[in-house]
């Protein structure tokens, strides 16, 4: 199986620094870390068990929208949207809702799971048909327990729903199931993925002239050669819009802005959900939100305080 790690901050084996774990907290929340954790443990099972012909794609962001998908999965069986959750405890999936259990009931949880799921598939979807592909089949998406501590009711949920011990039959059933992709549109899908662009259009095959009986046909118009400078002017202008370079900022931005309820998911789970890139950018001191500002003040306060406190001790000791 192929492996596409989109993932900022971190090095080539994977791992995150001090400075990058911090960088990510500060743009993704406090809990990017466990995030990426509960994502290695399946990515690991995937790669021993799927063969060639699957790619997978990890935390791409789809252009200038925000919006990043924790993982991608292409084949032969499909193009699967899979969120990774590290929560435990027991909750409940019904329908489009996501319960976590309180004393002898259930009551909605402070992020919906299933519903987070099912958005990013629409932006996926929506991402990959604005560059003119037309998927053969929907997208399907599907929710992953990480952790063997979660257990998962199910009542019709709106999203496949895997707990842990439930992944090899979603493996061995990827590996068996009838092809709804062919080998050339999953190369395609991961190439719209990846490096987005229009798809080209055909040029549509000119209408066949119309033969007038000698009887009835017209006589033959005066020529008129200031319309056809014209037209010829038109042409010459339609045929230099067509040569221009596609620009993915442009396309991008208009994912972004179709996309508002989407650009609003919450991006880390159990966070607040993020603002707008213009309520962000303009909120923004040297390239930095103000709570990151404030972040990076409590650290640097720490800071100071451990190294007085070092100081102190040697200067006793001395």
């Amino acid at each position: 199986m192929k492996i596409i790690d989109q993932t900022p901050f971190v090095n080539e084996k994977g791992e995150l620094g001090f400075s990058q774990r911090v960088q990510g907290m500060l743009q993704f929340g406090v809990n990017w870390p466990a995030e990426l954790k509960a994502q290695q443990v399946i990515i690991n099972y995937f790669d021993r068990n799927l063969e060639k012909g699957f790619t997978l794609i990890r935390n791409q962001t789809l252009g200038q929208s925000g919006i990043t998908i924790p993982l991608i999965l292409v084949g032969s069986a499909g193009l699967f949207v899979i969120n990774i959750t590290y929560l435990r405890g027991r909750y409940e999936a019904r329908g489009n809702e996501w319960n976590v259990e309180s004393g002898n009931q259930f009551k909605p949880a402070r992020e919906n799971m299933v519903q987070k799921t099912t958005t990013l598939t629409r932006a996926l979807t929506a991402f990959i048909e604005r560059q003119g592909t037309k998927l053969p089949a929907p997208v399907e998406p599907v929710l992953i327990a990480a952790e063997p501590g979660l257990h998962i009711d199910t009542d019709s949920p709106a999203v496949r729903v895997l707990m842990s011990d439930g992944i090899r039959t979603f493996v061995a059933g990827l590996k068996t199931s009838a092809p709804v992709l062919r080998a050339d549109m999953v190369l395609e899908l991961v190439d719209r993925i990846i490096d987005p662009r229009p798809a080209r259009v055909k040029p549509a095959p000119a209408p066949a002239p119309v033969v007038v009986p000698p009887a009835v046909q017209a006589p033959a118009p005066q020529p008129q050669p200031a319309p056809q400078n014209v037209s010829r002017a038109r042409a010459i202008f339609n045929a230099a819009e067509e040569e221009k370079p596609f620009d993915p900022s442009a396309f991008d931005f208009a994912l972004a802005e179709d996309e508002a309820a989407v650009r609003a998911l919450p991006q880390t789970q159990g966070e607040p959900a993020v603002p707008s890139e213009t309520k962000r950018a303009s909120r923004r001191i040297l390239g930095m939100t103000l709570g990151q500002i404030a972040f990076l003040f409590v650290m640097g306060l720490a800071l100071v305080c451990i190294l007085a406190a070092f100081g102190y001790l040697l200067f006793n000791a001395s």
